[in-house]
Parts: C-alpha cells; sequence; structure tokens
C-alpha cells in the first residue's frame, strides 16, 4: 500500500477558519521557513478567501506568493481556484482572464492548482484543466461532497472518471462542510478509485461534526493518496484536522503515513501560535458533536462566521432553526451548490430572515444573479421574485482589460492590485512588549516603574 503524504493548508483555510483571515503576509514568513523544510507534499498559500483578506488589507495577494515562495525551501506552493468567483466584478472566471490568472500565479510562485466548479460544469473545467496545464501547473481537480440522496457513490464514481478525462492529474474528494463519516468512507472511496484509473486520490475535510480526525485517519488506513490537515493553533473547529494529532494517532495503529520533520513541524507550530499570542487572535476549539452541519452544510469558514454572528446576537440556542432556513432558501432557488459564492450569501440571507425580516425583502447579490441566470439556466419556486429582478440578457460579459496587471485586479475584486510593501514582523517576548507598551505611554507620565520576578524597568524623564 503507498504511503499517504500531507498537505499543510494552515496559511489559508487554517487561518480562515479559526482567525478569521487576520494572518498578514508578514505574520507567516516565520512559519513558513520552518514548513518549507518539514518534508510536506505540498503547502498550500492562496484561496480566493485568502485574496479578499489580502485586498481588504491593501496587501497584493500575488506579493504574499512571491514572498511566501522564497521560504518554502522548494516545496511546492498550492492555490485554490474557484471558476465561480464571490465579488460580482466577474461571474464565471474563464477565458483569457483565467488563462492570464493562471500564468501569474505560476509566474509568481504556484506549483499546484486546486480547480473548483461549484457546479460541477465538466465543459467549463475541461478549458480550466487545459489552461493551468499550459501554464506548467500541477492540476487537481475539485469533486465537492454533498451530503444527500442524489450523490450516490455511483455518482462519485462517474463524476471522477469524466475529471479523469478532462486531463487532471489528481482529483480531490473536497468536504467543505465536514459531512463525510467514517461509515461512508469505504464504499465512497472504492467507487471514486473505480472511476479514477488509477489517477491519485486527495481528501480535504473539516471537522464540523467533530469526526474530522476520525474521518481523516480511516481514509489514511483505505490508502488515500494526499490529505489536507494544519497547524493545531488553526486546525479542528470549521478548519481542518490538525496535522501532528494525525502524525501521532497514525504511528500509534501503524498506518501507512509518510510523517512530515517533526521538529520542524513543533517549530512552526510554535512560530504560529506566537503570532496568535501576540495579536490576540482566538484560538482554535474542537467543536462539539452536533447534527446542524448535515443540515445547513456550510463551509468551514462560512460556517464559523454563522454561529459568531450568532453568538453575539446571543441566538446561538437558535443554529437549528437557522440552518433549517438555510435549507428552505437554497432548496427554493433551485439547490445551487452549498460553496462560494452561493453558500454564503445563503447563509446572510437565512439571518436576515432570522431576525423576523419579510422573506427576500432584501437580496443577497449572489441569489440575485442565481436567479438573473448569470450561472446558467435554474428551475425555482421563486418565479414572482425572479420576475420582479429581472433576467440579464449577457450574462458572460467580455473582458477587455490592456494589462496582465489590470485583469488580475479585476479577477481579485479590485480597482488595482495594490503595490508591493515592506514585509516586517517580530515576534516579540512578553518583556519587550511590556516595555515597548510603556514606551509608548512614558510621555503622558512623570515616572513609570514597573518591577515583578526577575524583572525591573523604570522610566524617569531627565530634569532639564
Amino acid at each position: 500500500m503507498s504511503m499517504t503524504t500531507l498537505v499543510d493548508v494552515s496559511l489559508s483555510d487554517g487561518q480562515t477558519a479559526v482567525w478569521g483571515g487576520a494572518g498578514s503576509t508578514a505574520m507567516l514568513l516565520g512559519t513558513m521557513n520552518s514548513l518549507g523544510h518539514a518534508r510536506l507534499a505540498a503547502i498550500e498559500v492562496l484561496s480566493p478567501a485568502v485574496i479578499a483578506q489580502c485586498v481588504s488589507r491593501e496587501e497584493n495577494p500575488l506579493q504574499r506568493v512571491a514572498a511566501l515562495r522564497e521560504h518554502a525551501n522548494a516545496t511546492p506552493l498550492r492555490a485554490t481556484v474557484n471558476l465561480l468567483a464571490t465579488h460580482g466584478y466577474i461571474d464565471v472566471l474563464s477565458g483569457e482572464a483565467l488563462n492570464t490568472w493562471l500564468r501569474m500565479l505560476a509566474r509568481h510562485g504556484i506549483s499546484e492548482v486546486v480547480l473548483i466548479d461549484p457546479q460541477l460544469d465538466f465543459q467549463r473545467l475541461d478549458s480550466a484543466v487545459q489552461m493551468a496545464l499550459a501554464n506548467g501547473l500541477s492540476v487537481i481537480a475539485a469533486l465537492p461532497y454533498v451530503d444527500d440522496d442524489e450523490h450516490s457513490d455511483a455518482h462519485y464514481s462517474a463524476a471522477a472518471a469524466r475529471l479523469v478525462q478532462s486531463g487532471a492529474q489528481r482529483i480531490m474528494l473536497r468536504d467543505e462542510a465536514g459531512l463525510l463519516h467514517v461509515d461512508r468512507l469505504p464504499g465512497l472511496l472504492s467507487a471514486l478509485r473505480d472511476g479514477l484509473d488509477g489517477t491519485p486520490l486527495d481528501l480535504h475535510t473539516r471537522c464540523h461534526t467533530g469526526l474530522g480526525p476520525q474521518v481523516a485517519l480511516e481514509a489514511i488506513r483505505l490508502g488515500i493518496e494526499r490529505l489536507d490537515a494544519a497547524l493545531p493553533c488553526v486546525a479542528n473547529g470549521a478548519s481542518t484536522p490538525a496535522l501532528p494529532l494525525l502524525v501521532r494517532s497514525a504511528a500509534l495503529l501503524e498506518l501507512p503515513l509518510q510523517a512530515p520533520d517533526p521538529d520542524r513541524i513543533k517549530a512552526a507550530e510554535a512560530q504560529f501560535a506566537a503570532v496568535a499570542d501576540q495579536q490576540g487572535f482566538p484560538e482554535s476549539q474542537p467543536w462539539a458533536f452536533g447534527l446542524a452541519p448535515y443540515e445547513h452544510q456550510l463551509p468551514g469558514e462560512i460556517a464559523a462566521d454563522a454561529m459568531q454572528v450568532l453568538r453575539l446576537r446571543g441566538r446561538l440556542a437558535d443554529l437549528f432553526g437557522f440552518s433549517r432556513e438555510c435549507t428552505r432558501i437554497r432548496q427554493e432557488l433551485g439547490n445551487p451548490p452549498m460553496l462560494p459564492p452561493f453558500a454564503q450569501a445563503i447563509a446572510r440571507q437565512a439571518l436576515e430572515h432570522l431576525d423576523a425580516e419579510p422573506r427576500y425583502a432584501t437580496l443577497q447579490p449572489a441569489l440575485r444573479r442565481w436567479l438573473q441566470g448569470c450561472y446558467g439556466p435554474i428551475d425555482t419556486s421563486l418565479t414572482s421574485l425572479q420576475q420582479r429582478i429581472g433576467a440579464v440578457a449577457t450574462p458572460c460579459r467580455p473582458i477587455n482589460l490592456s494589462t496582465d496587471d489590470a485583469l488580475a485586479a479585476l479577477i481579485c475584486g479590485c480597482p488595482a492590485l495594490p503595490p508591493f510593501q515592506k514585509l516586517e514582523y517580530e515576534i516579540r517576548t512578553p518583556e519587550q512588549a511590556l516595555t515597548q507598551g510603556l514606551l509608548q505611554r512614558w510621555p503622558g507620565y512623570t515616572v513609570l516603574s514597573v518591577t515583578g520576578p526577575g524583572l525591573s524597568i523604570h522610566l524617569e524623564h531627565s530634569k532639564g
């Protein structure tokens, strides 16, 4: 049996799910130094969510890739590319726009791309795979996991076979809502392999239900080729399983896992945890087992955001009511896939309805575009709402921009890409942080003095 290898997603999905995407590029460089020497199969550094986070901080996402590449010690860097954009500047990423973006990713240091089409449009994926290959990228085609009666093992086997025909070099079973369980896994992986004809199979799963680590270990036992995981401080909950826990558990169970360098992983975790401590980022907390994810089926970071909103409103007890409303909205719309750009829009719409607003009094932009047919023909029960907002005559607008940078800015959802910046970040000891805080406050005082075990700081303005 072949050995399972690990891909680290701490710098993308991990920090998005646990820290709300607050990890800036400068904060990640020290951790990347250690991860890059840890003998991982790859490190994921970019996703649509990370791009949005960079733009909101006026960081250039391509600088993020280039800077992390310099610290990666030749470990392959991975990016996820969703063919349906979330920001509204472009609805469907295809043609020359997609080709330009893939070329720029490769130029700045990306080696592998995970291509995601939430609607699993094979024609779009065929074209995207060929473009990625032409730009020298290793191509992983994502097969989104859905937990319902329509998505049988036979469905997944046929879909996997079709993705292999597209030319993808690997297939990823992508369970962003953390719905997989060990009872489903053996039959599902067997069916997938029947369709894959030897093409490597990867797994991306989350821990919403608390079952993620168990599912990951069972996948290793069943011979999954690659598995996504994260450092402990950004693992579990809405994120992926914790990498060190998988390594220790696999060793205990004598499972065929190619373990990364434990010292490098320990150093990476210490550096990442130090950033979290210094910045006041939230600690990762495993979620207790619950059935709500099987109802709402929201991807990790979107589920985390929704639960935080409910918690801040003092309405976490309404989680199942929110989950049922997500299902109702999805059914009324004609079952858009519970992936970006639709999942977050459905979650926000459900929160509005939960506040007793008239249903669809306002409409999330992505849902408006869905009803207007921008992503293709739909069958919805909301016909009166659909008539009210009207159809779009030309949903796939031509894009004519003169430079690669201008096109990349459109893809990233901003008027212009931010300029490259000087990247500096220093981890301070508690004593250094205390001293810096005192120095910042000192001008307002005549004397500042702090004493403690092994510590004495005295600041006094000189006379004259």
